[in-house]
């Protein structure tokens, strides 16, 4: 099981999914990394790729180039904030990991959660039910959480 169970204001939350929805634009996967301090594993802000890569989503899936790490670290070092998840977009129900979700972790640490929102985040007021929930074991092997799990938390 993961040594660790983040959390997520309800508010924050929902500006996410707001966010990838018009992003996204009802027709393209986004995403986003989820940032907070370790020490708490609160999420406590988000950085859409497209901020980072602007090329990130031209093609309609997420093509992340590496150069876009660059202004993650140096926000994450300014703000003395690490990346405790990322999250992206799938076009229908589907929120299990597509090969290449499974070959390209957007951060290739064990222990690392990658959410996937169905839908391209459209549904109304999209919860935690029915989104992937994924985690890195290292040499691209994932386990999948079940919500129930309480890997990740809504939190008021």
């Amino acid at each position: 099981m993961s040594n660790h169970k983040l959390k997520i204001k309800l508010s924050l939350w929902k500006k996410l999914i707001k966010e990838l929805k018009l992003r996204g634009n009802s027709e393209r996967e986004t995403g986003a990394f989820l940032l907070g301090r370790r020490k708490e594993n609160t999420i406590t802000t988000f950085i859409c790729y497209d901020n980072l890569d602007p090329h990130a989503f031209d093609s309609g899936i997420i093509i992340f180039n590496g150069d876009g790490y660059i202004p993650l670290w140096e926000y994450c070092s300014q703000n003395s904030l690490q990346v405790l998840a990322d999250v992206h977009t799938h076009p229908g129900p589907w929120t299990g990991q597509s090969s290449s979700d499974m070959k390209h972790p957007m951060i290739a640490q064990k222990g690392h959660i990658a959410l996937i929102i169905p839908q391209f985040a459209v549904k109304r007021n999209q919860l935690l039910s029915g989104v992937g929930i994924h985690e890195f074991l290292g040499q691209q092997q994932w386990k999948s959480w079940d919500v129930e799990d309480g890997i990740l938390q809504l939190i008021k």
